[in-house]
């Protein structure tokens, strides 16, 4: 059986890279091979870059935003911020195919690093404690209430906005995965041979032909030449 040379064919992987699987589309935006494993020395630089830019950002978002009577209202729009860029951003790069290649330097770097360090549970907890220890327990708990739930729904946001946005990407991909099932578009392969009708199926074509006189030259009437030679005579 010989394959369509029309056909890529996956060849073993190189530089450590894993092949791709014949279910994924490959990345059009393949990355380095020296960014190739999420663990190796590049990739930890960039999520460790995105976490410091980050973690600068919020402390710049959180001493311009007041926090009026020591309600902690920074903290609270820095985490329902980050919710929703976290919703959005994973819920593009899943429109735009798996996670390899270069969709999955953008989701360390910007999801884990720069998104990661920008939120924050650890303030989240300490400023919901001082709240309580105040003497403010119900400050307290609408502050957590509204940063957890918040958050949740802050995320569904997100993903809902980014799909909407890809709605056209979602479908590209499924045409892509389309074709690469159905290479010929359901039509034979060029290369496989119809085979010939057997006998009986002939038999019963040359029957057909008889009685709508397709194949008689006399106006529909059957001639000897068209009678089946091989039907057994009945017993006198």
């Amino acid at each position: 059986m010989t394959s369509d040379p029309r056909l890529p064919v996956p060849g073993p992987a190189h530089d450590g890279a894993p092949a791709p699987h014949a279910g994924h589309a490959p990345s059009r935006l393949p990355a380095p091979a020296r960014l190739a494993h999420p663990f190796s020395p590049g990739v930890l630089a960039l999520v460790f870059g995105g976490g410091v830019l980050g973690a600068l950002s919020r402390w710049a978002l959180g001493a311009a935003i007041p926090a009026p009577g020591g309600w902690p209202l920074g903290t609270l729009a820095i985490n329902l911020v980050g919710a929703l860029a976290l919703g959005a951003l994973l819920e593009s790069l899943a429109r735009r195919g798996p996670d390899v290649g270069a969709r999955r330097l953008v989701r360390l770097t910007a999801g884990t690093g720069f998104i990661g360090a920008f939120t924050t549970y650890s303030t989240l907890a300490v400023d919901a404690s001082r709240l309580v220890v105040a003497g403010r327990a119900s400050d307290g708990a609408w502050y957590l209430a509204l940063s957890l739930l918040g958050g949740a729904a802050a995320t569904l946001l997100g993903v809902a906005g980014a799909a909407w946005l890809h709605r056209e990407d979602r479908r590209g991909l499924a045409a892509e995965a389309h074709v690469a099932a159905h290479p010929h578009g359901g039509r034979p392969h060029p290369h496989r041979e119809t085979a010939p009708p057997s006998g009986q199926d002939h038999r019963l074509q040359r029957g057909a032909q008889t009685e709508t006189g397709g194949d008689t030259g006399s106006g529909g009437l059957a001639g000897p030449q068209d009678i089946p030679q091989d039907i057994p005579e009945e017993p006198r």
